[in-house]
């Protein structure tokens, strides 16, 4: 059966939700229903990100794909890590605690998913850069235990309000009460700012391709 129970000092601290639901009966139609739920709005976040850009060129495919590129993404937030919801499901927070190993054989079965997914959307093309896309990021990946914020993201409507901090706060909060660090891949330029506003400082550019980079971040905790 789904658990739905909502950690309601999360609800009243900052205004999140999270998404507990376990993979006691995952072929459920309501598991099915969250993820792809969730994974919409990712997509309709991220639709117009430069990681996307780069990886599904033809902007006339990239929702309808992200709608199904981030569902083993957040299949996968369920059952390891923990995945929050902004209110009005505005935005979406992926986070895994430092007891996870994220980049492990379970990471690299999801990351075989969104090959498949990218392949069969967007073409050969699209596959190879995704694929070439997710090992450069990985061998950025540190070696110290961390908590790590794998996607965050607020719909357009959304943004400027405080959400995006909300979301990210329960992660922070998380790596501060076991003296460990966060960190997290940057896939666009402009939010650099607001995460350096949260702690974050840039530690890696990891080159894409000649023209997109996208920015490893390290926070040390508030000790």
């Amino acid at each position: 059966m789904l658990n739905t129970q909502v950690d309601v000092n999360l609800t009243q601290n900052y205004g999140v939700t999270p998404l507990n639901l376990t993979f006691e009966d995952d072929r459920s139609r309501a598991f099915v229903e969250k993820i792809q739920s969730v994974a919409a709005i990712l997509a309709r976040a991220f639709v117009d990100d430069p990681m996307f850009e780069f990886i599904f060129p033809d902007d006339s495919i990239r929702l309808q794909t992200l709608m199904a590129f981030f569902q083993p993404f957040v299949a996968d937030g369920i059952k390891r890590g923990k995945v929050l919801l902004a209110p009005a499901n505005q935005g979406v927070c992926i986070w895994y605690p430092a007891e996870v190993c994220v980049f492990d054989d379970e990471f690299e079965a999801v990351i075989n998913q969104v090959v498949a997914i990218s392949t069969h959307f967007g073409g050969i093309e699209s596959g190879l850069r995704c694929e070439h896309l997710a090992n450069q990021v990985g061998a950025y990946e540190p070696s110290d235990l961390r908590c790590e914020v794998l996607w965050i993201a607020l719909l357009p409507e959304a943004r400027g309000q405080g959400l995006g901090g909300d979301l990210l706060q329960p992660a922070l909060n998380a790596a501060d009460a076991h003296g460990l660090g966060s960190y997290l891949v940057s896939s666009n330029v402009r939010n650099h700012s607001f995460y350096e506003r949260h702690g974050f400082r840039k530690t890696d550019v990891i080159q894409i391709s000649s023209d997109y980079f996208m920015t490893g971040m390290w926070r040390v905790p508030n000790l």
